[in-house]
Protein backbone atom coordinates (compact mmCIF):
# COMPACT_ATOMS: atom_id res chain seq x y z
CA UNK A 1 0.00 0.00 0.00
CA UNK A 2 2.84 2.46 0.71
CA UNK A 3 4.23 1.49 -2.66
CA UNK A 4 0.98 2.29 -4.42
CA UNK A 5 0.59 5.59 -2.45
CA UNK A 6 4.76 7.07 -2.94
CA UNK A 7 3.80 5.93 -6.73
CA UNK A 8 0.16 8.25 -7.00
CA UNK A 9 2.29 11.58 -4.78
CA UNK A 10 4.91 11.04 -8.01
CA UNK A 11 2.63 10.78 -10.79
CA UNK A 12 0.26 13.76 -9.28
CA UNK A 13 2.91 16.28 -8.88
CA UNK A 14 4.54 14.64 -13.03
CA UNK A 15 1.66 14.94 -14.49
CA UNK A 16 0.78 18.71 -12.60
CA UNK A 17 4.60 19.58 -14.15
CA UNK A 18 3.46 18.29 -17.90
CA UNK A 19 0.34 20.15 -17.56
CA UNK A 20 2.38 23.86 -16.23
CA UNK A 21 5.07 23.10 -19.24
CA UNK A 22 2.40 22.60 -21.90
CA UNK A 23 0.32 25.16 -20.79
CA UNK A 24 3.48 27.63 -21.03
CA UNK A 25 3.90 26.60 -24.97
CA UNK A 26 2.55 28.81 -28.03
CA UNK A 27 1.32 25.51 -29.81
CA UNK A 28 -1.86 25.37 -27.13
CA UNK A 29 -3.32 29.02 -27.29
CA UNK A 30 -6.29 27.41 -29.59
CA UNK A 31 -9.26 25.31 -27.84
CA UNK A 32 -9.74 22.42 -27.73
CA UNK A 33 -6.87 22.24 -25.65
CA UNK A 34 -6.55 18.28 -24.02
CA UNK A 35 -2.84 18.38 -24.18
CA UNK A 36 -3.28 20.60 -21.69
CA UNK A 37 -6.42 19.19 -20.13
CA UNK A 38 -5.34 15.88 -19.83
CA UNK A 39 -2.63 16.14 -17.62
CA UNK A 40 -3.93 18.11 -15.29
CA UNK A 41 -7.07 15.69 -14.96
CA UNK A 42 -4.69 13.24 -14.41
CA UNK A 43 -2.64 15.11 -11.62
CA UNK A 44 -6.10 15.44 -9.85
CA UNK A 45 -7.30 11.77 -10.37
CA UNK A 46 -3.61 11.00 -8.88
CA UNK A 47 -3.48 13.54 -5.89
CA UNK A 48 -6.48 12.34 -4.67
CA UNK A 49 -5.84 8.64 -4.73
CA UNK A 50 -2.60 9.62 -2.96
CA UNK A 51 -4.87 11.45 -0.22
CA UNK A 52 -7.40 8.41 -0.42
CA UNK A 53 -4.29 5.90 0.31
CA UNK A 54 -2.61 8.24 2.42
CA UNK A 55 -5.81 8.36 5.33
CA UNK A 56 -5.78 4.77 4.67
CA UNK A 57 -2.24 4.47 5.85
CA UNK A 58 -2.51 6.36 8.35
CA UNK A 59 -5.72 4.90 10.34
CA UNK A 60 -5.29 4.04 13.56
CA UNK A 61 -2.16 6.07 14.36
CA UNK A 62 -2.59 9.39 16.75
CA UNK A 63 -2.27 12.52 14.87
CA UNK A 64 0.31 13.60 17.35
CA UNK A 65 2.64 11.16 16.24
CA UNK A 66 2.26 11.96 12.82
CA UNK A 67 2.89 15.66 13.30
CA UNK A 68 5.50 15.29 15.84
CA UNK A 69 8.50 17.19 15.14
CA UNK A 70 10.89 16.33 13.00
CA UNK A 71 13.90 13.41 13.99
CA UNK A 72 17.23 15.78 13.18
CA UNK A 73 19.40 13.78 10.77
CA UNK A 74 15.96 11.87 9.52
CA UNK A 75 16.82 10.94 5.83
CA UNK A 76 13.99 11.39 3.28
CA UNK A 77 12.36 8.28 2.07
CA UNK A 78 12.53 9.51 -1.01
CA UNK A 79 15.16 11.99 -3.27
CA UNK A 80 13.35 15.14 -2.62
CA UNK A 81 15.24 17.48 -5.29
CA UNK A 82 12.82 16.17 -8.22
CA UNK A 83 9.87 17.27 -5.57
CA UNK A 84 11.84 20.37 -4.62
CA UNK A 85 11.44 21.62 -8.45
CA UNK A 86 8.27 20.02 -9.37
CA UNK A 87 6.43 21.88 -6.50
CA UNK A 88 8.44 25.14 -7.53
CA UNK A 89 7.13 24.56 -11.42
CA UNK A 90 3.63 23.83 -11.06
CA UNK A 91 3.41 26.75 -8.27
CA UNK A 92 5.64 29.38 -10.40
CA UNK A 93 5.09 28.54 -13.84
CA UNK A 94 1.42 27.27 -12.80
CA UNK A 95 0.97 31.01 -12.99
CA UNK A 96 2.80 32.10 -16.12
CA UNK A 97 0.18 28.90 -17.56
CA UNK A 98 -2.97 30.45 -16.94
CA UNK A 99 -1.85 33.90 -17.87
CA UNK A 100 -0.37 32.84 -21.21
CA UNK A 101 -4.28 31.29 -21.87
CA UNK A 102 -5.35 34.39 -22.07
CA UNK A 103 -3.05 35.75 -25.03
CA UNK A 104 -5.26 33.84 -27.51
CA UNK A 105 -7.60 34.79 -29.80
CA UNK A 106 -11.58 35.16 -28.20
CA UNK A 107 -15.12 35.14 -29.24
CA UNK A 108 -16.53 34.22 -32.35
CA UNK A 109 -12.94 35.80 -34.04
CA UNK A 110 -10.97 33.37 -32.12
CA UNK A 111 -13.14 30.37 -33.11
CA UNK A 112 -13.41 31.79 -36.98
CA UNK A 113 -9.67 31.95 -37.06
CA UNK A 114 -9.52 28.16 -35.14
CA UNK A 115 -11.35 26.98 -37.86
CA UNK A 116 -9.01 28.05 -40.61
CA UNK A 117 -6.22 26.76 -38.89
CA UNK A 118 -7.49 23.05 -38.35
CA UNK A 119 -8.60 23.17 -42.44
CA UNK A 120 -4.77 23.50 -43.06
CA UNK A 121 -4.66 27.28 -43.75
CA UNK A 122 -1.99 29.39 -41.68
CA UNK A 123 0.01 32.69 -41.52
CA UNK A 124 0.95 34.87 -44.70
CA UNK A 125 2.35 38.33 -45.64
CA UNK A 126 0.57 39.32 -48.84
CA UNK A 127 0.83 43.28 -49.85
CA UNK A 128 -1.93 45.60 -49.56
CA UNK A 129 -3.81 47.03 -52.64
CA UNK A 130 -5.71 49.71 -51.16
CA UNK A 131 -6.92 51.20 -47.71
CA UNK A 132 -10.82 51.24 -48.03
CA UNK A 133 -11.16 53.09 -44.47
CA UNK A 134 -8.99 55.89 -42.22
CA UNK A 135 -6.05 54.03 -40.63
CA UNK A 136 -6.75 54.16 -36.79
CA UNK A 137 -4.19 53.78 -33.98
CA UNK A 138 -4.80 50.87 -31.45
CA UNK A 139 -3.18 52.35 -28.44
CA UNK A 140 -0.19 50.38 -28.52
CA UNK A 141 3.11 51.05 -29.26
CA UNK A 142 6.14 48.29 -30.07
CA UNK A 143 9.83 49.41 -29.92
CA UNK A 144 8.47 52.87 -30.57
CA UNK A 145 6.18 52.43 -33.26
CA UNK A 146 2.60 52.90 -33.26
CA UNK A 147 0.12 49.94 -33.75
CA UNK A 148 -2.25 50.53 -36.48
CA UNK A 149 -5.42 49.35 -37.80
CA UNK A 150 -7.79 49.43 -40.98
CA UNK A 151 -9.63 47.86 -43.30
CA UNK A 152 -7.21 46.94 -46.80
CA UNK A 153 -8.10 45.11 -49.19
CA UNK A 154 -5.57 42.09 -50.84
CA UNK A 155 -4.94 39.84 -53.38
CA UNK A 156 -5.23 36.54 -52.08
CA UNK A 157 -3.86 33.08 -54.24
CA UNK A 158 -6.09 30.78 -53.50
CA UNK A 159 -5.65 27.26 -54.54
CA UNK A 160 -8.46 28.06 -57.34
CA UNK A 161 -7.44 31.19 -57.91
CA UNK A 162 -6.41 34.78 -57.19
CA UNK A 163 -9.11 37.09 -55.20
CA UNK A 164 -9.84 40.49 -53.89
CA UNK A 165 -10.37 40.08 -50.04
CA UNK A 166 -11.32 43.30 -48.24
CA UNK A 167 -10.01 42.67 -44.48
CA UNK A 168 -11.30 44.91 -41.78
CA UNK A 169 -9.17 45.63 -38.63
CA UNK A 170 -5.96 44.81 -40.13
CA UNK A 171 -3.13 45.80 -37.85
CA UNK A 172 0.43 47.29 -39.37
CA UNK A 173 3.54 48.43 -37.31
CA UNK A 174 3.01 51.81 -39.47
CA UNK A 175 -0.04 53.46 -41.45
CA UNK A 176 -1.53 50.48 -43.92
CA UNK A 177 -0.40 51.87 -47.59
CA UNK A 178 -0.49 50.49 -50.81
CA UNK A 179 2.36 48.19 -51.58
CA UNK A 180 3.13 47.47 -47.29
CA UNK A 181 2.38 44.64 -46.05
CA UNK A 182 -0.12 42.84 -43.97
CA UNK A 183 0.52 39.44 -41.85
CA UNK A 184 -3.55 37.83 -42.70
CA UNK A 185 -4.86 33.78 -41.57
CA UNK A 186 -6.33 32.30 -44.59
CA UNK A 187 -7.03 28.43 -46.09
CA UNK A 188 -5.85 28.28 -49.69
CA UNK A 189 -8.29 25.35 -50.35
CA UNK A 190 -10.85 26.69 -48.13
CA UNK A 191 -11.79 30.35 -49.14
CA UNK A 192 -15.37 30.18 -47.99
CA UNK A 193 -13.37 29.86 -44.30
CA UNK A 194 -12.60 34.12 -45.03
CA UNK A 195 -9.76 35.88 -44.68
CA UNK A 196 -8.91 37.54 -40.76
CA UNK A 197 -5.96 40.09 -39.50
CA UNK A 198 -3.57 37.19 -37.92
CA UNK A 199 -3.73 37.37 -33.70
CA UNK A 200 -0.47 34.72 -33.90
CA UNK A 201 1.74 37.47 -35.06
CA UNK A 202 5.34 37.93 -33.39
CA UNK A 203 4.45 41.05 -31.52
CA UNK A 204 0.63 39.55 -30.60
CA UNK A 205 2.16 36.70 -28.99
CA UNK A 206 5.85 35.81 -28.69
CA UNK A 207 6.65 39.08 -26.60
CA UNK A 208 3.32 38.47 -24.07
CA UNK A 209 5.04 35.06 -23.60
CA UNK A 210 8.31 36.20 -23.28
CA UNK A 211 7.05 38.55 -20.35
CA UNK A 212 5.05 35.79 -18.81
CA UNK A 213 7.95 33.67 -18.79
CA UNK A 214 10.45 36.22 -17.66
CA UNK A 215 7.60 37.33 -14.35
CA UNK A 216 7.18 33.71 -13.53
CA UNK A 217 10.42 32.23 -14.10
CA UNK A 218 12.32 34.26 -11.35
CA UNK A 219 9.89 33.65 -8.84
CA UNK A 220 10.07 29.72 -9.99
CA UNK A 221 13.80 29.85 -9.37
CA UNK A 222 13.55 31.64 -5.95
CA UNK A 223 10.96 29.30 -4.29
CA UNK A 224 13.56 26.13 -5.72
CA UNK A 225 15.57 27.47 -3.57
CA UNK A 226 13.48 28.24 -0.21
CA UNK A 227 12.11 24.97 -0.48
CA UNK A 228 13.86 22.93 2.50
CA UNK A 229 14.26 19.73 2.72
CA UNK A 230 12.53 19.37 5.97
CA UNK A 231 9.95 20.91 4.65
CA UNK A 232 9.21 18.46 1.68
CA UNK A 233 9.50 15.65 4.15
CA UNK A 234 6.76 16.98 6.23
CA UNK A 235 4.65 17.60 3.00
CA UNK A 236 4.96 14.32 2.61
CA UNK A 237 2.95 13.58 5.35
CA UNK A 238 -1.11 13.60 4.50
CA UNK A 239 -2.69 16.04 6.48
CA UNK A 240 -6.39 17.17 5.70
CA UNK A 241 -5.98 20.70 6.90
CA UNK A 242 -2.63 20.84 5.13
CA UNK A 243 -3.71 19.27 1.69
CA UNK A 244 -7.11 18.93 0.88
CA UNK A 245 -7.52 22.85 1.23
CA UNK A 246 -4.62 22.99 -0.90
CA UNK A 247 -5.50 21.12 -3.59
CA UNK A 248 -9.26 22.28 -3.74
CA UNK A 249 -7.81 25.97 -4.18
CA UNK A 250 -5.72 24.44 -6.99
CA UNK A 251 -8.84 22.41 -8.31
CA UNK A 252 -10.52 25.60 -8.68
CA UNK A 253 -8.02 27.43 -10.48
CA UNK A 254 -8.27 24.96 -12.64
CA UNK A 255 -11.32 25.46 -13.25
CA UNK A 256 -11.46 28.61 -13.87
CA UNK A 257 -8.94 28.27 -17.03
CA UNK A 258 -12.20 25.58 -18.51
CA UNK A 259 -13.86 28.16 -20.55
CA UNK A 260 -10.24 29.05 -22.44
CA UNK A 261 -9.67 25.29 -23.07
CA UNK A 262 -13.15 24.47 -23.86
CA UNK A 263 -14.08 27.47 -25.77
CA UNK A 264 -13.90 31.28 -26.67
CA UNK A 265 -15.27 33.74 -24.19
CA UNK A 266 -16.25 37.35 -25.50
CA UNK A 267 -14.54 40.27 -24.23
CA UNK A 268 -11.88 40.28 -21.33
CA UNK A 269 -13.22 37.59 -19.94
CA UNK A 270 -10.38 35.31 -20.92
CA UNK A 271 -8.09 37.79 -18.15
CA UNK A 272 -10.96 38.01 -15.81
CA UNK A 273 -10.62 34.38 -15.48
CA UNK A 274 -6.75 33.92 -16.30
CA UNK A 275 -5.63 36.64 -12.93
CA UNK A 276 -7.67 34.64 -10.30
CA UNK A 277 -6.17 31.42 -12.21
CA UNK A 278 -2.84 32.78 -11.41
CA UNK A 279 -3.02 33.09 -8.12
CA UNK A 280 -4.47 29.92 -7.12
CA UNK A 281 -1.01 28.32 -6.70
CA UNK A 282 0.52 30.89 -4.73
CA UNK A 283 -2.93 31.06 -2.71
CA UNK A 284 -2.46 27.21 -1.93
CA UNK A 285 1.41 27.56 -1.24
CA UNK A 286 0.63 30.62 1.44
CA UNK A 287 -2.19 28.11 3.02
CA UNK A 288 0.66 25.35 2.94
CA UNK A 289 3.10 27.03 4.62
CA UNK A 290 0.79 28.99 7.24
CA UNK A 291 -0.85 25.18 8.16
CA UNK A 292 2.74 23.59 8.39
CA UNK A 293 4.15 26.41 10.58
CA UNK A 294 1.12 26.12 12.91
CA UNK A 295 1.82 22.39 13.17
CA UNK A 296 5.70 22.70 13.37
CA UNK A 297 6.22 26.20 14.63
CA UNK A 298 7.26 28.90 12.51
CA UNK A 299 11.05 28.45 13.76
CA UNK A 300 10.88 24.76 12.51
CA UNK A 301 9.37 25.75 8.70
CA UNK A 302 11.25 28.70 8.33
CA UNK A 303 14.35 27.88 9.37
CA UNK A 304 16.45 28.34 6.20
CA UNK A 305 15.99 30.15 3.08
CA UNK A 306 18.12 29.11 1.06
CA UNK A 307 19.66 25.78 -0.95
CA UNK A 308 20.26 22.92 1.13
CA UNK A 309 23.92 21.56 0.55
Amino acid sequence: MTLVKQICGRLALLCAVVAVVVGNLPLFLVPPKGAMLYPAVAALVFAVAWAALSAYDQRGIPRVDLDKPDTPGKALPNPAWPVRVGLAIVVGLGSGAALMQAIGPDGEYGRRVAEIREAGGGRHTLPIDSVADRARQTGTNINEEDQYAATVTVTVPFTDGPRSVTVPHVRTLRPPAPGRTAHLVYASDHPELGVYDDPFGFFDTTFPMIFVWAFTGLPTLILAGNLTLANIGRLRIFHPRVHLPAMLILAAGGALLLPLALGYPDGSTDICLAIPAAAAPWAAMVWVIVQLARLHGADAVFARTRFDA
